[in-house]
């Protein structure tokens, strides 16, 4: 029970701040930095509790070993050379809880993989379901949504992602999410999920079919009203590539073409005749991609000066603003490049650990599935231009799934 339910509520995000003096930054809150405590967490706990025969605990000789004793150095080495330590310490806690799920997602595999056929078609529909309403509103419905995590918003909330419609403003659908992007690139991992999961098709009897494409065009809606550029060019790429695979079936073959299509419409519609090449290609903010720019500059000078240690883990955003001087651009956020971020928070000894510790994937890339081998190209792509899989909870929870599975 406790497993069913940590996994139904993986897309939701609610949960209680806290506002301690080293969570802000300049005197600002800053929401990356601030202990949060979710609804999500208290189940995770129960699960613990209620599994406490889980090997891990029990094994926890094996586990204190002197490749673990050399881990629990650098991370104390990493903790001692931030500027704010507590924050590294925080972050570090929720590293050691993403690797005790993983661990028991691993040794519970099968029984999380029968889950899921009946999880992903919640995920999707409901959030894709969602995410309509709140576009068609221009703004968040609140509620009972207010407590799976719907932040409120209107049009005219500041920071707000938005996007022109035949010239009309429209908010960007967020779902349960901090941000459209970040629901986005949920929805398609979790339709790749599904679509292998299912074997790529739908299944008899008739009414299964039905429910198969009922569950992959809402994906799909939910995608378009997010407004996520890169997640668009993503999916029509792979129904390009699904179309050209399936080729011998029929049925694919018209289904698949007809969503290019409609995909296709949508975004030719979506964006206004008289917006600017150049402002499509810099994002809906059209200081998106200087803004980005600096970013990566401050985090590839944060790399140069701490090369092997880092700054320490969740330590960017409190370095960010020394490193942001002169450049014309105050931004207070996460780089939007996972590699870059990881490299500047945990240097190139915190990289190698984490090379070594997914060396079961490394090195058995080829017999991995095709459909995973995707979903760790859109992990990969959309990570060089977001941060939200190392940052939002959502996101790295399933993206911890995928790698317990695969």
């Amino acid at each position: 029970m406790w497993l069913f339910l940590f996994l139904l509520l993986i897309p939701t995000q609610l949960g209680r701040h806290f506002w301690p003096e080293w969570s802000y930054v300049l005197g600002i809150r800053v929401d990356y930095l601030s202990p949060t405590l979710y609804l999500l967490d208290l189940v995770w706990i129960g699960l613990v509790i209620f599994n406490f025969k889980f090997e891990f605990f029990n094994q926890f000789k094996k586990i204190l070993n002197f490749k673990m004793l050399l881990i629990l150095g650098f991370v104390g080495m990493n903790i001692l050379i931030a500027v704010n330590p507590w924050v590294a310490v925080y972050k570090w806690l929720r590293v050691g809880q993403i690797l005790v799920t993983f661990f028991y997602f691993r040794k519970n595999k099968d029984l999380i993989k029968k889950s899921l056929i009946k999880i992903i078609p919640c995920w999707i529909i409901f959030e894709s379901l969602l995410a309509v309403a709140q576009m068609a509103k221009n703004g968040s419905l609140n509620g009972i949504f207010y407590w799976l995590g719907e932040r409120s918003f209107t049009f005219n909330t500041i920071g707000i992602a938005q996007i022109s419609v035949l010239g009309r403003g429209l908010i960007r659908a967020y779902g349960t999410f901090s941000h459209p992007n970040s629901l986005a690139g949920f929805l398609l991992v979790s339709l790749l999920l599904w679509w292998w999961l299912k074997g790529g098709r739908a299944q008899d009897p008739p009414l299964q079919k039905v429910f198969w494409w009922v569950v992959f065009w809402s994906g799909m809606l939910g995608i378009m009203v997010s407004g996520s550029r890169t997640i668009w060019v993503l999916t029509l790429g792979l129904v390009l590539f699904l179309v050209l695979k399936n080729l011998k079936n029929k049925a694919n073959i018209i289904g698949l073409a007809l969503l290019f299509l409609g995909v296709m419409a949508f975004v030719l519609r979506l964006v206004n005749m008289e917006y600017q090449v150049s402002d499509f290609l810099g994002g809906w903010d059209t200081d998106g991609v200087t803004k980005r720019i600096q970013l990566n500059i401050s985090g590839l000078k944060m790399i140069k000066e701490s090369p092997w240690f880092g700054v320490g883990l969740g330590n960017f955003l409190v370095r960010l603003p020394e490193f942001q001087k002169n450049s014309g651009v105050f931004w207070l956020q996460p780089v939007h490049n996972i590699l870059i971020l990881a490299w500047s928070q945990i240097g190139i000894l915190g990289l190698g650990l984490l090379i070594f510790s997914l060396k079961f994937l490394i090195f058995n890339f080829k017999k991995i599935n095709f459909v995973f081998k995707i979903i760790f190209g859109v992990v990969i792509i959309t990570g060089m231009i977001d941060h939200y899989w190392l940052t939002l909870p959502q996101n790295w929870w399933l993206l911890i799934l995928v790698l317990s599975i695969v």
